[in-house]
């Protein structure tokens, strides 16, 4: 395997330069047609909250209709049926209340001259702490693709709500759990198990409405990792739906690609804790796999193509670190989830390459093509930037002084680099040099294929 990775300053980046390289599946090496699936998902809520809680029957609307209220990382104040997006240091930087738009007196009359509470900072100064613990029942981010559709749910429900109201606001807004309650039910094992519910039977029936398929070139550049490098999988998702996805979007052969897979993984807690791995036997798959007993250490190994379950960081590693013959293997690791993937990863000492659709959907359009499903730039701002920020244009400051947004900066801080998806990269060879600094400075972050154009 992999020679003991050699020692290069962080103005360099290098695939060739780690010892073992990993991967989050949805998202990151499996990529989904945003728009439709956004759609799709958004429905099987609304069908839900209609049918089983009462709901509004128009709340069935197009998604589309409100498509640009779409973007990650919003926050839903779930008391107040406010949307903020958040600075850097938990300030509030833009607001709507339902799906309107706040206005700066409206902010500040809620939130105070700060703009901000102690919540709100404590979210920007732990976001895994904020997202797991008790401050999430009061504030609730959208952070990721599969329960962004929930955002718009929300900001409709809330604006029914206050129609019945006489529109006025209520004092407070109960209806979070029932949306919650329909997310759970959309994504149960259950339903994956028994191809039900308003998300697998769709996704299932036509994968090419929902998912793209990986070029041959992303292949041929996984191939090229695995010659030299240990290369492993970390996903959260079931391993049923790993291989249902993974074999329509890399193929059959897509255990090839790995030499270590871990499904069920139970993000961010899987990098800091220590939950002992399973081995998942896919023989009985039609009642959700056997999972056996607990593998100690010197079990997990990359032998006929095992899937794991659960497990944890530290575990992964000692293994990796066998197989590659390196006491301390430097470890790269690609993902889309700005907590539980590029934040979680890198406080457990790995790199990572944040994976961030965003930057195709801001970058110049010659470089980067538009994707579906992302126009939110036009409500929200850039995913990467807002003019409220502070010191937002400074003189002589680099890109990575200026992203000032709550997930943004989680990237400046915890990236060596910013991809749009893996073709980005996957078009370069695994011994390219990426210059990450600027002028000679080194805080410095890259993107590929462009800087978003606010940034320029």
């Amino acid at each position: 395997m992999a020679a003991a990775a050699s020692t290069t300053g962080r103005s360099i980046f290098r695939i060739r330069h780690y010892d073992c390289v990993g991967f989050d599946m949805d998202h990151t090496l499996c990529r989904y047609r945003l728009g439709a699936v956004f759609e799709m998902e958004y429905q099987a809520l609304a069908d839900y909250l209609i049918r089983e809680k009462g709901y509004d029957a128009r709340l069935k609307r197009p998604l589309a209709e409100d498509a640009n209220f779409l973007h990650k990382g919003i926050v839903m104040d779930v008391d107040f049926g406010n949307f903020v997006k958040l600075s850097a240091d938990g300030r509030v930087l833009r607001a709507s209340h339902g799906t309107r738009a706040m206005t700066d007196a409206e902010i500040t009359g809620q939130y105070g001259p700060l703009r901000s509470d102690e919540s709100l900072r404590q979210m920007a100064a732990d976001p895994i702490d904020a997202t797991e613990g008790p401050i999430h029942r009061k504030y609730r981010p959208f952070k990721d693709y599969f329960d962004l559709p929930a955002l718009v749910m929300c900001a409709r429900i809330v604006d029914l709500l206050d129609y019945a109201n006489g529109n006025k606001p209520l004092e407070k807004y109960n209806f979070w759990k029932d949306v919650l309650y329909g997310l759970v039910e959309m994504f149960s094992r259950d339903n994956l198990k028994l191809n039900a519910g308003g998300y697998y039977p769709k996704i299932k029936l036509n994968p090419e409405l929902y998912l793209r398929p990986c070029g041959d070139g992303l292949k041929k550049w996984l191939t090229e990792v695995k010659k030299k490098q240990v290369t492993f999988l970390i996903s959260g998702s079931d391993p049923d739906y790993v291989q249902w996805v993974a074999s329509y979007c890399l193929g059959t052969d897509w255990k090839n690609y790995f030499d270590y897979i871990v499904c069920a993984s139970r993000k961010p807690g899987f990098f800091s804790g220590n939950r002992p791995f399973q081995r998942w036997n896919h023989s009985n798959s039609s009642a959700g796999g056997v999972e056996d007993q607990e593998i100690e250490l010197e079990e997990l190994l990359p032998i006929n193509k095992t899937i794991y379950l659960r497990g944890n960081w530290n575990q992964l590693k000692s293994s990796m670190a066998w197989c590659c013959g390196v006491d301390h293997p430097k470890v790269l690791y690609f993902g889309d989830h700005l907590i539980q993937d590029v934040l979680a990863a890198d406080t457990s000492r790995l790199d990572v390459v944040a994976m961030v659709e965003e930057l195709a959907a801001e970058s110049q359009p010659k470089k980067s093509p538009p994707i579906d499903g992302l126009c939110s730039y036009k409500r929200w701002g850039s995913f990467f930037y807002d003019e409220g920020g502070p010191d937002s244009n400074g003189p002589g400051r680099l890109p990575v002084d200026r992203m000032n947004t709550l997930w943004s900066n989680l990237i400046a801080q915890h990236a060596r680099l910013c991809i749009s998806y893996m073709e980005a990269i996957s078009d370069y060879p695994t011994d390219h040099e990426f210059a990450t600094t600027q002028n000679g400075h080194t805080k410095f972050l890259g993107f590929l294929p462009s800087l978003p154009t606010c940034l320029l």
